[in-house]
């Protein structure tokens, strides 16, 4: 056991990215995994086939695993529990994991669905990556996704842009286009949509995974190739710092 997951788990709660005040509560954790179980797209992130005959004890047991809590615990009023401990071992793990690639002179892509929370700490992983002497990829698509805009790049990390803003997405779409120009990848380093397709397209994935994103526990359970990261993705910008140093530091 990493003699340093204290320290950071202490961190992380601090910094408000996991703990026992996360941003979603039960009724919306629950609710979530009604819709996963009802195969509602926005909750299956691309991975329908990897998802069939999913049950709500299945997902139940899965997003608890996850989480070192239920979905549906709350010790705050419409707030949900991350084990901090659980948030740093994902962290130290997708260090190792994308330090390992990287080093090896390896083909990454990084991506999120939520870059008015983690743009910032995408943009530090990608730069690591590329320092350790990775093939940090993008791609061009000219297709028109969610709200008619289109995928866009901040340096090396994809998101949904249309010159002026970037938005929150649970499309798949623009992914798939991205790994239909690139080919194969050694990982992928995403959230939401883009690590759905990702995992879908059978590519090693490191995902972010918040309480109510229960798809992604799931398919984990089942043995898809993802690293996942049980964190908050609805924290200020600057509360990723924390999680950023924890991944840099576990290489």
């Amino acid at each position: 056991m990493n003699p340093l997951l204290g320290q950071h788990a202490r961190r992380l709660y601090e910094a408000g990215v996991a703990g026992n005040r996360t941003s979603h509560g039960a009724e919306n954790n629950l609710n979530k995994i009604g819709l996963l179980l009802e195969h509602d797209e926005s909750n299956t992130f691309g991975m329908e086939d990897l998802l069939q005959g999913v049950g709500f004890g299945e997902a139940y047991d899965a997003v608890s695993h996850q989480l070192g809590n239920p979905p549906d615990r709350e010790e705050n009023p419409g707030r949900g529990c991350i084990d901090p401990e659980r948030t740093a071992e994902g962290l130290v793990q997708a260090g190792e994991r994308i330090g390992a690639v990287a080093a090896s002179g390896g083909r990454l892509l990084f991506a999120t669905g939520h870059p008015g929370a983690m743009i910032l700490y995408y943009l530090g992983l990608a730069r690591w990556a590329r320092e350790l002497g990775g093939d940090v990829l993008t791609a061009e698509t000219r297709g028109r996704y969610e709200r008619g805009v289109s995928l866009d790049w901040a340096e090396s990390v994809a998101a949904l842009g249309d010159g002026a803003s970037l938005f929150h997405t649970h499309d798949p779409e623009p992914m798939r286009d991205v790994l239909w120009q690139t080919g194969a990848v050694d990982l992928v380093v995403a959230d939401h949509g883009f690590a759905g397709a990702a995992i879908a397209a059978r590519m090693p994935t490191v995902v972010v995974m918040d309480t109510n994103d229960p798809a992604f526990a799931v398919v984990a359970g089942r043995g898809a190739d993802v690293t996942i990261i049980p964190m908050d993705d609805n924290r200020p910008l600057n509360a990723y710092a924390t999680a950023l140093d924890v991944v840099r530091k576990s290489a």
